[in-house]
């Protein structure tokens, strides 16, 4: 593990390894992404404290543009903390900021937005470390719009990014309220969801016009920053939802001549804004896999989940406040919490076009004669986004995506001779099933272990190869592959079919992967 704090330090870091893997806060659930190396000649660059915009500030603030830049090592939630000080926020932002803000943006992370998309839509700029150690910058407005498209989402192959410039707007009021809902009314609200997407990919073959005309819909609409939580074995779910007067702030030009290192500093705030910051348990770091055997019974996966229920009320009751705190983030209490129990979180990105379709068969099978509900402990997250441009972005190529954010907190507290989560694993075969189509969010859990079994260019299409065409690019001995085969390409043939960064079918050109693996030995969940 190499812990650089400068550009330089990183510079030579990276320069003198043959494998490379940039890690932040180390939240990956996915060890194949997060490893360079399955042997001793890779290395893992902690970029948590490599100081890019200056050196007294890790993010300066464009309060004229509209825009923030920031170091990629800071967490996700020390930026919200210190751009609410100065009375601005990010468009959208997810659930869980305790992730280093690169990160979150390499991944696609995301909030839950119709108009402002993941924090990769709105990257509008990044400095990366390259393979030879060189350093360049690039912005939406001057860079091709095919390599952008790959760095909005790099998942860390392209480069070890060491900051990121990112949209901002006014920490403005909001209005959250929250209203109990059933599981069937959910279903019966994505199957209108579902009919006006597909009403719209009817009419309109270009995924941007089919879009248009999906968010002139009132069931659409009604998504827009909209969430759910679905406390799976109670039977019960929350919708909340955010309301405010003003319009939509518009979207500002970048311009790349505005953030300049040398500008001034900003002071950071390390609190909470409302009490002191919770310290780490002092067993951190320790073993998650420590068993804790309560958990792990299914008949109490009810009251598991009423304490799950209990635990996050206060983040979703009717308040008006400023969109930082309006807008749903797990706390610091929250997660040091989270650190008690080991588990692994998998999120899957299912189109909207399925949106009922897909909720319906996993509503059925938690609650069939499977009762897969007795798998899960805690709720599940649902929130919605638009299409995204970033090649590797789940929501890339679809006319809006649902996302479901699940949780196995029983494997690890099973005795070692019965660890595992059959009935977690069946619901999950069910979201990346066809009635779902479900993709995999990148660095989390879900992802198979055996080599061959994911096929890229089966998951996205032609835009896996429009990647493939910007890695061999940016990376053409394939350092930052990583120890996973996910990003590595096999069978793509980069020098006849890539032409100005994007992949040409034509001439013998096939987007398509060499499989290293036999389907027959992969599970139907790792196909």
């Amino acid at each position: 593990m190499a812990r650089p704090v400068s550009l330089r330090d990183c510079s030579e870091s990276v320069a003198s390894a043959d494998k490379v893997r940039a890690n932040g806060a180390g939240h990956s659930w996915n060890p194949g992404l997060f490893c360079s190396s399955d042997g001793d000649d890779g290395v893992n660059v902690d970029a948590s404290g490599v100081r890019s915009v200056s050196a007294s500030s890790r993010f300066w603030l464009d309060e004229g543009g509209g825009f923030v830049r920031a170091d990629a090592g800071m967490t996700t939630r020390a930026l919200l903390d210190g751009l609410a000080e100065r009375g601005y926020t990010l468009p959208a932002f997810p659930w869980f900021i305790d992730q280093t803000i690169g990160g979150a943006v390499a991944t696609a992370t995301h909030g839950s937005s119709l108009r402002w998309g993941s924090l990769s839509s709105q990257l509008v700029a990044c400095t990366v470390v390259k393979a030879d150690g060189s350093i360049d910058r690039y912005d939406e407005t001057t860079t091709s719009k095919s390599l952008f498209n790959a760095l909005r989402a790099s998942v860390g192959r392209l480069g070890v990014i060491v900051d990121v410039t990112l949209r901002v707007v006014p920490n403005s009021q909001v209005r959250r309220q929250n209203v109990d809902v059933t599981p069937d009314e959910f279903v019966d609200e994505m199957f209108r969801v579902q009919n006006a997407v597909r009403a719209c990919e009817q009419t309109h073959s270009d995924i941007d016009a089919a879009w248009s005309c999906a968010m002139e819909k009132k069931d659409i609409l009604a998504l827009d920053e909209s969430q759910f939580f679905w406390y799976i074995p109670l039977r019960e779910m929350s919708k909340i939802t955010f309301r405010r007067d003003a319009t939509y702030e518009t979207s500002k030009r970048y311009d790349a001549r505005r953030l300049s290192p040398e500008m001034s500093s900003v002071s950071l705030g390390l609190l909470t804004r409302h009490g002191e910051a919770e310290t780490q348990p002092p067993s951190s770091p320790r073993d998650i896999t420590r068993s804790v055997t309560l958990m792990a019974v299914d008949s109490a996966a009810p009251s598991w989940a009423r304490q799950w229920k209990r635990a996050t009320t206060s983040n979703i009751v009717d308040v008006i406040d400023e969109r930082r705190d309006s807008y749903l983030t797990m706390t610091e209490r929250q997660y040091d919490m989270h650190q008690v129990y080991g588990y692994e979180q998998c999120e899957v990105a299912v189109p909207l076009s399925k949106a009922g379709t897909c909720m319906r068969a996993f509503k059925d099978a938690l609650y069939g004669d499977q009762q897969l509900d007795s798998g899960f402990r805690s709720q599940a997250l649902i929130r919605f986004l638009k299409p995204e441009s970033a090649w590797l972005s789940p929501a890339h190529g679809r006319v809006g995506t649902l996302y479901i954010n699940i949780e196995d907190f029983v494997t690890y507290s099973r005795v070692s001779n019965r660890r595992g989560n059959a009935k977690f694993e069946d619901a999950l075969r069910v979201l990346r099933g066809s009635e779902c189509d479900g993709r995999l969010h990148w660095g989390k859990y879900g992802f198979p272990k055996r080599v061959g079994c994911f096929d890229g260019t089966k998951e996205y299409g032609l835009s896996f190869c429009h990647f493939a065409c910007s890695a061999r690019r940016m990376d053409p001995t394939g350092k930052f592959s990583g120890a996973a085969d996910f990003l590595q390409f096999s069978g793509i043939n980069f020098k006849d079919c890539c032409v100005d960064g994007l992949f040409v079918e034509k001439n013998g050109c096939v987007c398509a992967s060499t499989r290293r693996a036999r389907e027959s030995n992969c599970s139907p969940r790792e196909l």
